[in-house]
């Protein structure tokens, strides 16, 4: 049956994680209420409904004012949530979710099966734009309010990744009651159940969040409210972290450290997995369309050089998009060498001349400007003229998918499932596939991996297809970085998430 097999498979993808404990987050000492969480953050936020929501930052929001109907653990285990139990029906092509009584929206609205009904339609609808639609579509047939608290999705066919979906941005649960108060205003005005509620967005300076009295989970949450702070810099947060300005930092290089590991007040934290970054360009559009011209550039970059000057080495190089340790991580890509002659060998094949100006785009926040300074100088080593394009870190990713920025950096994190970014990106109509990449065998290799519930049979599917992503560089992959968390020694309950979304939900404070 589908329900053990994706257990199998969840179980198959567990990550080995060691979270460091110390002084700035010890979980021996006994939570206390009361007090404001600041956190420090690159803000590229554009929205705060979770249904049409795409950016980085705002998940980090939105996992606090909205609960989903699933949840993880720091091992990608899954748990319980607004659904508070889940069972296989119909040969696995229909899940029974059993949810939570007596959970309230932040406006007084029932959470029920009819609000978990509405807010998978609502993705599921054209005329929304959901950014989650095209995971969902191709898979549910439709959604039945059972009774008040009994919810069936039914499927066209078994989709082992539904369930790991329903913990991450699809299963974020908005007020229905709210979401037709206040119509395509509602991404600046978020209803949900979570443990804080919304109180205020100012756009470029911060977003404020207060505790919700009647959360759901006894004695949640500690704080008594969340601000996040925007931040032009890693560097620029230490120093306001130095002066009790903010409370923690996420996604620090080891060079953004150095300031940190000089104050007595700040821990830091190891990621159990950094981003994953590449440079990213318009597949489909000249001269990228050339495949040795691609080639060349995968050629061109000295992965090594940039692993040190930015992650002090400790960073894991990788010609593929996930790190090693999991299940669906090949070990046979192709694989693109430092080799500067063989660049300018391949640029000449490809029919570029030395001299030849292509424009990068150069994002303001820190690693991805600095990846940009050298991926130029390695460009410009093999007889290109590159031009760096200044674009605010609150910006870039919007430009880059409506087409106006053609070469850019970019950073992703891992999901549970690896339909959850395989698809996103590289099927030829996922949601976030921003280079214009397609491959028709891609597609159909992705579409069977996502209805077989056969653990060895979807690990051969995506071996087969980043095997074929890495020979057709949509990317061309960097590494995995190596990443701290600053946490100021008052703050308690922090736990590394492999995904890099911090819960800051379970987190709180104690004078020192």
């Amino acid at each position: 049956m589908y329900g053990k097999a994706f257990a199998a498979v969840v179980a198959a993808s567990i990550i080995t994680i060691t979270t460091l404990i110390g002084g700035a987050n010890a979980q021996d000492a006994k939570p206390v209420q009361g007090g404001t969480l600041n956190i420090g953050y690159l803000s590229d936020t554009k929205t705060l409904d979770p249904i049409t929501s795409a950016q980085w930052t705002e998940r980090q929001t939105l996992f606090l004012i909205f609960d989903t109907l699933i949840d993880v653990n720091p091992d990608f285990s899954l748990k319980p949530a607004l659904a508070e139990s889940w069972n296989f029906e119909n040969d696995d092509k229909r899940i029974v979710l059993h949810l939570r009584n007596g959970v309230k929206f932040h406006d007084g609205t029932p959470f029920n099966a009819e609000a978990v009904k509405w807010n998978l339609e609502t993705r599921l609808d054209p005329a929304v734009n959901s950014t989650q639609r095209s995971q969902l579509a191709p898979v549910i047939e439709n959604v039945e309010a059972v009774d008040e608290h009994t919810v069936a999705i039914n499927l066209k066919q078994p989709y082992p990744p539904l369930l790991a979906q329903l913990a991450d941005r699809a299963g974020l649960m908005v007020s229905p009651t709210a979401a037709k108060t206040y119509g395509a205003d509602i991404g600046s005005h978020p209803v949900g159940t979570g443990p804080f509620k919304f109180k205020e967005w100012v756009r470029g300076n911060h977003i404020t969040l207060e505790r919700n009295p009647d959360f759901w989970e006894k004695g949640m949450p500690y704080l008594d409210g969340i601000t996040f702070n925007d931040i032009p810099s890693n560097v620029v947060g230490v120093q306001r972290m130095m002066i009790g300005e903010l409370d923690y930092i996420g996604q620090l290089t080891p060079l953004d450290t150095r300031l940190a590991e000089a104050s007595p007040d700040i821990g830091l934290v190891p990621a159990t997995g950094g981003n994953w970054h590449s440079l990213q360009w318009r597949w489909d559009t000249a001269p990228f369309d050339n495949p040795k011209f691609r080639e060349a550039l995968a050629h061109a970059i000295n992965r090594d050089r940039m692993n040190t000057i930015l992650w002090a080495g400790k960073a894991q190089i990788s010609s593929g998009i996930t790190p090693a340790g999991l299940w669906w991580t090949p070990k046979d890509l192709v694989e693109y060498d430092y080799n500067p002659d063989k660049a300018r060998k391949l640029l000449a094949e490809a029919g570029i001349k030395p001299g030849t100006s292509i424009t990068l785009a150069a994002p303001s926040g820190d690693p991805l400007r600095r990846l940009a300074e050298l991926a130029k100088e390695d460009f410009d080593a093999i007889g290109l003229n590159v031009q760096l394009a200044p674009v605010p870190m609150s910006e870039y990713y919007a430009k880059t998918v409506a087409g106006e920025i053609k070469f850019t950096p970019m950073r992703w994190t891992q999901r549970s499932d690896p339909d959850g970014l395989i698809q996103y990106l590289f099927a030829s109509k996922g949601t976030a596939n921003s280079t214009g990449y397609k491959n028709a065998e891609v597609d159909k290799w992705i579409e069977e991996a996502r209805v077989t519930a056969d653990l060895e049979v979807r690990k051969d599917l995506y071996n087969k297809i980043q095997r074929q992503i890495s020979a057709d560089l949509p990317y061309l992959p960097i590494g995995f970085a190596s990443e701290f968390s600053a946490v100021h020694s008052s703050v308690h309950g922090f736990i590394p998430m492999p995904d890099l979304i911090t819960r800051f939900r379970y987190m709180w404070k104690r004078a020192n």
